[in-house]
């Protein structure tokens, strides 16, 4: 049975999500790049800044040389993610086997035809839904394998479907330039085919295997099935991560350490409640920090065994904090990630140890708050680093709160 492939695409993807959300930027010139320095380069630029000459990989200040009206955000990770996931949610209406990319999706319809119909109908559908839902054009391309559905996608100036039929991959392909051949970019195309004169796909499809070798070496076989048209890579679903993540998007821009651990402990919070829930431990955190200018950084650490205690991960979360966050740019959001989840219980020593005791008592402590907040809410108790504004507000004759000194942390409970 021949495979049916759809490639849906949305052009300049960054761009089209941040005019569905701001009006203001439809039909203006406008490019996505970090805002910290003049020198950063441009990451996408729309159809209107690309006809005034700005491309993709120009730093600000010569983009904006060539088009004085360009206007320069910065990228939205947290935007692009929901973009994302709206448009994979709405392609699996149609197919369970969907391979998700950043503002293009592929879709085997192979075993829903008979169900929706040939691609082209679904793609028809599908444009439909992304325009009405998410206010995105989309680019549709239907094919045998993804490689044809993709340039097919891609060559389209206007919302549309462009079918290739089957049998007719490699006259699709003959007219458009190498580059547009998987693992042939540029620079390739500059140093291996400038000699052999190589510009088109049909040329490279006309050589044999010997003749490509001399040139790219191992690479020939493959190279010479993908400019006939043929490509067997199948469309290839998310795995399944067992990284547990929570995220949050500040409502107003911060550089206060104090605010920011105070959301931090939310985030640990989240995260230790899921592995509880599974009876599992982290070995490994990540921590990405996203600033107001566009730029994200990240750090990863690794634990000495696994664990699901908010205060142990806290500990090094925090650590991990200081060791991340040095820039001086307020921060617009952070994400927590736990990986390497692994069982937590192991073997008990005969003799305990006061290390044992401690342990014993912040995993006795852990299942206390746990059942209070199940049974009253999670706002019921709370670590005293996560309200640093009560602390703050508190009068000189109010009794002082309680305080653990084997857990060093303030604890506060609030009234209901």
């Amino acid at each position: 049975m021949d495979r049916e492939i759809l490639h849906i695409t949305v052009p300049a993807f960054p761009i089209a999500l941040a005019r569905a959300v701001d009006s203001h930027l439809r039909g203006r010139p406008v490019a996505v790049a970090p805002l910290n320095s003049e020198r950063a380069l441009l990451q996408c630029v729309s159809a209107e800044a690309a006809s005034e000459g700005v491309l993709a990989g120009t730093p600000i200040y010569w983009a904006r040389k060539s088009c004085p009206s360009l206007l320069v955000i910065a990228p939205d990770p947290h935007l692009m993610a929901k973009g994302s996931q709206a448009l994979t949610e709405l392609s699996a209406q149609f197919t369970p086997i969907v391979e998700p990319g950043a503002g293009r999706v592929f879709l085997d319809l192979t075993a829903s035809r008979r169900l929706f119909g040939p691609a082209r109908d679904v793609a028809a559908r599908l444009e439909r839904a992304i325009g009405s839902q998410l206010g995105l054009e989309a680019m549709a391309g239907a094919g045998g394998n993804k490689l044809v559905s993709r340039v097919a996608a891609d060559v389209m100036r206007e919302p549309g479907v462009y079918d290739v039929f089957h049998g007719s991959e490699r006259n699709f392909l003959a007219p458009f330039p190498v580059s547009v051949l998987p693992g042939v970019g540029e620079s390739r195309q500059t140093l291996l085919f400038r000699d052999l004169n190589l510009q088109r796909v049909e040329q490279v499809a006309s050589l044999t295997i010997a003749q490509l070798r001399l040139a790219v070496g191992p690479f020939a076989p493959l190279l010479l099935d993908r400019a006939c048209g043929i490509d067997r890579s199948p469309v290839q679903p998310p795995r399944m991560s067992t990284e547990i993540v929570e995220e949050c998007l500040l409502d107003q821009e911060e550089n206060d350490d104090a605010i920011l651990l105070c959301e931090l402990l939310r985030l640990v919070e989240g995260c230790g409640l899921r592995l509880r829930r599974l009876g599992k431990g982290a070995r490994k955190v990540s921590l990405s920090v996203m600033y107001a200018d566009g730029v994200a950084e990240q750090g990863k650490k690794l634990l000495s065994a696994p664990t699901s205690l908010d205060l142990l991960l806290l500990c090094a979360v925090e650590d991990l904090f200081f060791a991340t966050c040095k820039r001086r740019q307020r921060v617009r959001g952070l994400r927590l990630g736990c990986d390497q989840v692994a069982e937590e219980a192991g073997q008990m020593e005969l003799f305990a140890t006061a290390a044992n005791e401690v342990s014993q008592k912040q995993y006795d402590l852990q299942q206390t708050l746990d059942a209070l907040r199940e049974k009253h809410g999670r706002e019921a108790i709370r670590w005293g680093k996560g309200v640093p504004a009560r602390r703050e507000s508190r009068k000189i004759n109010d009794p002082p709160p309680e305080w653990d000194p084997e857990q060093t942390r303030y604890m506060t409970l609030t009234k209901n």
